[in-house]
């Protein structure tokens, strides 16, 4: 018509538009097969007693670089911020699964073991690199160790699923996994800035990490209390809403706690168990949600930690003598020899001891860690020694995945610290 425009579009939208439009069917495509084949693989892998982390790692390396899809994935700071909303969905169904009439007694020796005991774990790791390469300084040999201080939840609760044990055991283990990782992700921005040259003193680290606790423990709380008062007072019309509702509590407790300079952290594994001890509409609804939510912020981690990894690297004598023995020396020195000196004076009984020393599992939390100092540091091909920090972890939790993952259950087995119910499980299964 005479008058009006000849293009209402600009070219550039009409080009990017044509993009999605053809990107987007594959996409869909491969996230489609991607995640049923992360559920093949869980099901099966699980009868051959291979841990599912591991699969889902092992499903990325395949589609990455080295395999057959040939995907060059580089992308630091984008598996980060993936694997930090993933990480909060999995802590906040793990606090929601936590009751506190169940848990006392354990809060103390948790606590202790999540911040002091993160600190001794980091320093034993620490001193075993630097003996096992001098070149190292012992502020890298100290970021190594702060990296694979501290367990990672989605492994420990994954691992516990139907298994009982006798005494505190679980409760212990539980809460430390959840409330732990804030202090490794306090120590390795501190010993990163440290590495790039920022002087931070003992107090200074030891302020933030106070800082962090109480601002994240405030505000998690805070935010678990106005969730609980919203479903009292303000119901939801439609059923499917209330999931959203905590959804939304997960992510703004991270965000309240972070904005105000805080451990996020902290703030969403608070704020869940908050809520989960509360009087919650359709709780049965919401926790299965949360349950879903939670498998795929798992796969999802594990399987873009995997498809950031180079298996060609790993090859790496370095990479496969290194990361063997600080796996080792983890599992069996570093660990059960803090856990030790933290509970005995606790008058914790022995066999506690040596089970919750055992259940330290490590996951797809150190390897996030371990990619901290590459967004600081720039591309691997700029920093070198940052890669192979991300490569030594990388390898240290896949042995651990095995050793102790896999045989999991064998130490408490023969302590006797199995409940007759788990016991009796494992005979049916048999």
């Amino acid at each position: 018509m005479p008058g009006m425009p000849q293009q209402l579009t600009p070219p550039n939208i009409i080009d990017r538009s044509m993009e999605i439009h053809e990107w987007l069917p594959q996409i869909t495509l491969w996230v489609g097969l991607i995640l049923m084949l992360a559920l093949v693989f869980n099901r099966y892998g699980k009868k051959l007693g291979l841990p599912s982390g591991v699969l889902f790692l092992g499903l990325g390396m395949f589609c990455g670089e080295d395999g057959p899809l040939h995907i060059d994935f580089y992308d630091f700071d984008l598996t980060y911020g993936v694997g930090m909303i993933c990480l909060i969905l999995i802590l906040f169904y793990a606090g929601l699964g936590i009751k506190i009439p169940h848990m006392r007694g354990a809060w103390t020796p948790a606590i202790v073991l999540a911040t002091v005991g993160v600190i001794m774990i980091s320093a034993l790791i620490a001193v075993f690199v630097k003996l096992w390469h001098p070149t190292i300084s012992w502020t890298e040999a100290l970021l190594i160790g702060s990296v694979l201080g501290s367990t990672d939840a989605a492994a420990v609760f994954a691992a516990l699923v139907g298994v009982g044990f006798k005494g505190r055991v679980r409760q212990i283990v539980e809460l430390e996994s959840g409330l732990n990782d804030p202090m490794a992700f306090i120590l390795v921005f501190a010993f990163t800035a440290i590495v790039m040259g920022k002087e931070m003193s003992s107090v200074e680290i030891a302020i933030d990490v106070l800082t962090q606790f109480i601002i994240g423990g405030a505000a998690g709380l805070l935010m678990g209390w106005l969730t609980t008062q919203s479903f009292k007072f303000l119901p939801s019309q439609e059923t499917g809403l209330d999931p959203i509702r905590s959804v939304a509590c997960a992510a703004a407790s991270f965000g309240l706690a972070s904005v105000f300079g805080g451990s996020g952290l902290v703030s969403v594994f608070l704020c869940a168990i908050l809520l989960g001890n509360s009087k919650l509409p359709l709780r049965s609804t919401i926790v299965r949600v949360h349950d879903s939510l939670a498998w795929g912020g798992q796969i999802t981690m594990f399987f873009m930690l995997g498809l950031l990894s180079t298996p060609h690297r790993l090859l790496n004598q370095q990479i496969l003598i290194g990361g063997s023995l600080v796996a080792l020396w983890l599992a069996f020195v570093a660990r059960p020899v803090a856990v030790a000196v933290i509970l005995f004076p606790m008058r914790i009984p022995w066999r506690e001891i040596v089970c919750v020393a055992w259940l330290g599992l490590r996951g797809a939390v150190p390897i996030i860690l371990s990619t901290i100092p590459l967004l600081f540091l720039g591309n691997p091909d700029v920093a070198p020694r940052a890669q192979l920090l991300f490569d030594l972890v990388f390898f240290c939790v896949v042995v651990g995945c095995f050793i102790p993952g896999t045989i999991i259950k064998v130490i408490p087995r023969w302590l006797g610290m199995l409940t007759p119910k788990t016991l009796a499980q494992e005979e049916a299964e048999a």
